[in-house]
């Protein structure tokens, strides 16, 4: 049966064809092939992919390629060339054309014989990469757990976490075209100098004891070949000891500017979250990009800041406040003339100057202070305030060991003890830890601050003696407040003056050098109150007592 379903078919087929035409006399030979069109084309130095644009039978062909490096313009061989199919030419791949002129034509004829002639215009390649271009700046993206709902991404200039890559800015990158590969990618020679200032920025931070060159620095310096990867929009640099860096390649054509840029290792496992100083954790960890913008104008530079100053003779950092425009310097007090301090260090933004110099000397006799203008590139100046505070031998942190009260008693001998002997509680200044602390100068006289912290105990001495009714407190506690109060020195007959204002100074003590440190020599007043016969002690300390001393031992 069902061999007999077969030859059905069969003869149902045969039926059919006998009654139509011939349904494949369409593709049948060549007539159909109507296409006449040059679909690719390399020849010998052309650099890039030919421009193939037709309109009707207006066809041309644009080719790029470095003309000098051409042997022969009147026989420029053809590397590879592909036509539409079953379209043919005499110019197949191994022949050569004659570009003396700068123009030569390709007939190419269709399947069906139909001809067409196709222009082909030979001009000189300018790469997009060809030329001096400078850095307009250095960046870095930072994922900052982006993949969280609470993170967040931030695309920053490196050169404002790190400020030794500044000199980074005025280098100069130069790609000069050689030729092209059999793939027309365009090759030359590299070129990354240091600009005008001789430097090369560095990916660290001094101060910080930071390094990131390893991380960060994935464009060369030096000389070194380049080669356009068109197909993967690529620059391959390979450097001066055959190092390749491998860039992707962006083209700004608003701004007539390229990037280069490349991927640095993402380390968000590594964040540290008790690390403070997130400026690190961005570079260290969370930054997965960096790149160059190069532009074929210089950016000029906007920054009018110091960044860092240093005086000779100075004690510790300088105190920088970027918001205020005002430094601080303390230095140590050896007789220095205020008038002229030498300036020994001075940084600025990149590429900004300073009405001043290192090695120029700097005036501060007026209120302490001088002023620094600095100008940045563009012209644009501001004024920095300089305040210098002078640090004496004074200066520093002391123990209150003992303090000593005299008594010159009207009727009987005269005799010096430990306040403490009498008034036990006054023990407990003697765990008080004293601060030391210059300012500056109120005219001629060096002032700044005292602070009597309180000790270990959390308690200051107390002078009142309940058993003998006599309590010392308003007569010696204001000597030296307990807290913050105020000093200024008279260097003439060497009198400190103490207050707990600047302006309301109501002590003051003779200053005695000694092995361990200072001693402040009080006068009281002698005979404050008259005599009171019925007390033994409270004569002696309420109206005989003419002096009182606190020794101080320097830490």
């Amino acid at each position: 049966m069902k061999k007999l379903y077969n030859i059905y078919f069969i003869v149902l087929a045969l039926f059919f064809v006998a009654c139509t035409e011939n349904p494949l006399e369409d593709v049948e030979g060549t007539d159909w092939q109507k296409d006449r069109n040059v679909v690719s084309i390399l020849v010998e130095g052309q650099i890039g992919t030919a421009i193939i644009e037709r309109n009707f039978d207006d066809a041309k062909i644009k080719i790029y390629a470095k003309v000098e490096n051409i042997a022969d313009l009147a026989n420029v061989e053809i590397k590879n060339i592909a036509f539409s199919y079953g379209a043919s030419s005499a110019n197949e791949k191994g022949t050569t054309l004659d570009l003396s002129s700068g123009t030569a034509t390709i007939a190419v004829a269709s399947g069906a014989g139909e001809s067409l002639n196709w222009e082909v215009s030979l001009l000189p390649f300018k790469s997009d990469l060809e030329g001096t271009w400078y850095i307009g700046n250095v960046s870095m993206y930072c994922d900052m757990f982006t993949w969280e709902s609470w993170g967040w991404e931030k695309y920053v200039q490196i050169t404002d976490y790190l400020p030794e890559l500044n000199p980074e800015l005025d280098n100069e990158i130069i790609f000069t075209v050689e030729g092209a590969d059999a793939k027309g990618n365009p090759f030359g020679n590299y070129e990354h100098n240091a600009g005008s200032d001789g430097l090369f920025g560095s990916y660290t931070d001094a101060a910080k004891g930071w390094d990131f060159n390893s991380r960060f620095r994935k464009i060369p310096t030096g000389n070194g070949t380049w080669l356009r990867d068109f197909e993967r929009n690529k620059v391959i640099i390979t450097d001066a000891n055959k190092v390749e860096y491998e860039l992707d390649l962006e083209l700004l054509t608003e701004t007539n500017e390229v990037t280069l840029k490349t991927e640095v290792p993402y380390l968000a496992d590594n964040f540290s979250w008790t690390d403070t100083d997130w400026s690190y954790e961005e570079l260290a960890h969370m930054s997965n990009s960096t790149w160059y913008t190069l532009t074929k104008e210089r950016v000029l530079q906007t920054g009018n800041s110091i960044t860092g100053l240093t005086v000779k003779d100075q004690d510790g950092d300088t105190q920088i406040d970027g918001d205020t425009k005002e430094i601080t310097v303390t230095i140590l007090d050896n007789g220095a003339n205020l008038v002229a301090i030498e300036l020994t260090g001075l940084d600025l933004s990149y590429a900004a100057t300073a009405d001043t110099s290192v090695g120029s000397t700097l005036d501060f006799s007026t209120a302490n202070t001088t002023t620094i203008n600095v100008t940045s590139e563009t012209g644009e100046s501001a004024n920095w305030t300089v305040k210098i505070l002078v640090k004496s031998d004074l200066d520093g942190t002391y123990s209150n060991p003992s303090s000593l009260i005299y008594v010159n008693q009207e009727y009987g001998s005269d005799y010096s003890k430990n306040i403490s002997d009498d008034f036990t509680s006054a023990n407990l200044e003697f765990d008080n830890e004293i601060v030391v602390v210059s300012e500056g100068y109120n005219g001629d006289r060096p002032n700044g601050k005292i602070t009597n912290n309180a000790g270990a105990d959390g308690v200051y001495g107390d002078y009142n003696h309940a058993d003998a009714d006599v309590d010392l407190n308003t007569k010696l506690r204001h000597l030296l407040p307990a807290g913050e109060s105020y000093f200024e020195i008279d260097l003439a007959t060497n009198t400190m003056y103490i207050g707990t204002s600047k302006d309301d100074l109501t002590s003051e003590a003779k200053m005695l050098a000694t092995d361990t440190g200072i001693t402040l020599q009080f006068t009281l007043a002698y005979r404050e109150l008259e005599p009171n016969w019925s007390y033994g002690n409270y004569d002696n300390y309420m109206c005989w007592t003419y002096q009182y001393e606190i020794n101080l031992d320097k830490q």
